[in-house]
Parts: C-alpha cells; structure tokens; sequence
C-alpha cells in the first residue's frame, strides 16, 4: 500500500516523510486513531515507504521487491503483532498462528476494526470469548529480533491495538522500547492510549490520525464498489456512522438491511403508542433475523438515539444521516432528550451486549420495548435561566 491510496491526512504523510528523509526516525511511534480511521493503513504504507529502494519525495515506488512484499505484508522484515483468541485447542496463541486470515483480512479492508476481526472467527468463538495479545507474543517477539535482518535496513514491527496487550506482555515490550535492538522501528497502532502504560507512552512518538469526511469516504467506498450505486453508499455511510472500516465491512459482507429505518420508525411509533398487540407481531418479526442482524440493528438504533440530542444541542445539518432519516427525527427528537437518553443508551447496549452472548432475542426485544415505553414517556426538564 502506498501513500497515495489513502485519501486525506496529508499533514500526517508528510511528517512521515519528512523524517525519513531528513533522517530523524523515531524507532518507536504509536499511531493513534478512531475506529474506521486510516491508521493501520497508513502504518502499513510507512513501513514500504522506509524500506522502498526506489522512494521518490512523496511516496514508495510500489514496484521494487521490497515494495511487491510490503504491499501483500509478506516481507520478511515486516513483523505484524495483534490480538488473537484462544481457540482451535491452540495452548499458547500468538500472531503467526492467525497472520495469513489476518493478512486476508486487512488487504480487503485496511480500516478493519477489531469487533470485525474477531467475528471471523464466531463460528470456532462459541463462548464469545475476547481476544488478547497474550504475554507468549512478546517471547515469539523476542525470539525474532534476536536474528540479523533479511534483506532490509530497517526492521518494522506493527502492533495493531496495543491497549488489547495483557500487562506481562506490556511489561516485556517495555523493555523492548527501553534498548530497542538496532535499526528496529515500532509502530503501534491504537484506538485508545489511555490503556497503554503510561512508562510506555513515554517512550512513543505519538502522532494522530484524523477521520475521514463523509466525502473521503464516500470516494474510498465509489473507488472499492463501483457497482454500488451513490445511494446506497450514502446509506451505508448513515448506517456506520461515517465509519469507513464499518462501510466496507457492510458493502463485502452484504450486511446492510435497508429497511432498518423503517423497522426503526415503527418500532418507536409501536412503543410511545403503547401498541402491544402490533409491538409483539414486530417483536416475533424481528426475532427470526439472524443474530448477526440484531447486533446491526440495535447498533442503528443507539446511533439514531444519540441523534437526537444533536437535535436539541448542535447542529443537525452535521449529522451523517439521509433525508428520510432526518425528517423523522426532526420529529421524533423532542421525546429523546437529557432525562432519558442516558438510560435509553444504557438499555440498548446491555441488549447489544446479551444477543451477543447467545440470549434469546425474541425475549431481549420484548424486555426491552417495554422499557422503552416507560422511558418514552419521560418529560424533559427545563431549568429557567434569570
């Protein structure tokens, strides 16, 4: 992958460039980014960039050996490190146990999150375990940076979500950046330093990624799904939040229901009307998707609450929705305020959270609707300012 694949940023790029060619290369530097950001993208173009043999001012050939390897993440002097589950009766599991389906992955979709990474493997994930860089990583770590590089001058290792590390790992890779072994470039790549220990964010050159517009995304979705129509994407685009990761994952896993604001809209009519007989024909409707779809539409749901408060506090015109999903909120919003929101959010998570782990969503939805008609009901407050 090069520089030029990645829309915006620019001012991120030319930092990375600037101190190759001027030769001031910080051996360790975290990549700190939202989900859906290009983060892991760019960290994979810099890592082709450094060691391109034919780099022009701006970016990697794309054409060199070098390039060729970095470009399907096969160089040998490219160590990629990420959180892995312990599955398939694997007693001590690390990165290389998993790096061809993750290869696999991230070559489809550079902006993978993690909830992406792990649903590979939900059909070996029964329990719906999470996953871990576990301590044996930073001892396999170890092992490989004790030999000569292959063909390279710089060695580089990227670690995909470094907050997922448990703290012996932490601990030895801290030792790592402490005396790191010549020529050897860290990149980590996270969505959350605070999880990082705070001795190893001291010895990182933290930089940070920006998210992409709506019109970036747009362009990256119209360039990867030519056959999609504008429509579409921008329903796509509404659905996920302006999550690029998010959108491609929906557009190649075929995952988008159009109808989840029509299912939605009548959802939130059903409950404040108080409607129990056509509320429980929707319940048993909606229950005969699949879980997968449940999670999608619940997710919706949370995002389309969290909407509403832009209604009453910001601008509206900001918010990535389409126009049928504008008008009903611009309708619906006066019933979903501070009184209520948090608790609403907090309902909807929690039945996120047990559809995940294998509830019974026919029972979920219905516990959860009504809820839902109590919180509906919920009078906002207003405070007189003298």
């Amino acid at each position: 992958m090069r520089f030029k694949d990645i829309l915006g940023n620019t001012d991120f790029k030319n930092t990375l460039i600037n101190s190759v060619e001027n030769n001031r290369l910080s051996h360790s530097q975290l990549f700190l980014g939202v989900s859906g950001s290009s983060k892991l993208a760019l960290a994979i173009s810099f890592a082709q960039y450094i060691n391109c043999k034919k780099k022009s001012e701006n970016d990697s050939c794309g054409e060199c050996d070098s390039c060729i390897k970095h470009a399907n993440l096969l160089h040998p002097d490219l160590h990629l490190i990420f959180p892995v589950l312990t599955i398939n009766n694997i007693k001590k599991p690390v990165s290389d146990h998993f790096v061809i389906k993750w290869r696999e992955e991230v070559l489809k979709n550079p902006y993978l999150s993690l909830d992406n990474w792990f649903d590979v493997f939900s059909s070996d994930n029964k329990t719906g375990k999470t996953g871990y860089i576990y301590t044996h990583e930073s001892e396999s770590l170890h092992q490989k940076l004790a030999l000569k590089h292959y063909e390279s001058e710089y060695r580089v290792v990227i670690i995909w979500m470094p907050e997922k590390m448990q703290s012996n790992t932490s601990n030895k890779l801290l030792k790592l950046l402490e005396e790191p072994p010549k020529n050897t470039i860290f990149l980590l790549v996270s969505e959350n330093s605070d999880m990082l220990l705070n001795t190893i964010i001291s010895r990182l050159q933290i930089l940070k990624v920006k998210s992409d517009s709506s019109k970036e995304i747009q362009l990256v979705l119209k360039n990867k799904f030519p056959e999609t129509s504008d429509i579409e994407i921008q329903k796509v685009i509404s659905f996920t939040n302006a999550n690029l990761g998010e959108s491609i994952h929906v557009l190649y896993e075929d995952t988008f229901e159009d109808d989840n604001f029509q299912d939605y809209q009548s959802w939130m009519r059903l409950c404040y009307s108080v409607n129990i007989s056509d509320l429980t024909k929707w319940i048993n409707d909606r229950s005969k998707k699949g879980r997968r779809m449940q999670t999608i539409f619940l997710k919706y749901a949370l995002k389309m609450v969290r909407n509403c408060l832009v209604f009453h506090f910001s601008d509206p015109n900001s918010l990535n929705v389409t126009d049928n999903e504008k008008v009903f909120l611009s309708k619906f919003h006066p019933f979903i305020h501070e009184e209520n929101i948090g608790e609403l959010s907090e309902k909807l998570e929690e039945c996120i959270v047990n559809i995940e782990r294998n509830a019974n969503s026919k029972i979920m939805f219905y516990e959860l609707s009504l809820q839902l008609i109590k919180l509906l009901k919920v009078k906002r407050k207003f405070v007189e300012i003298k």
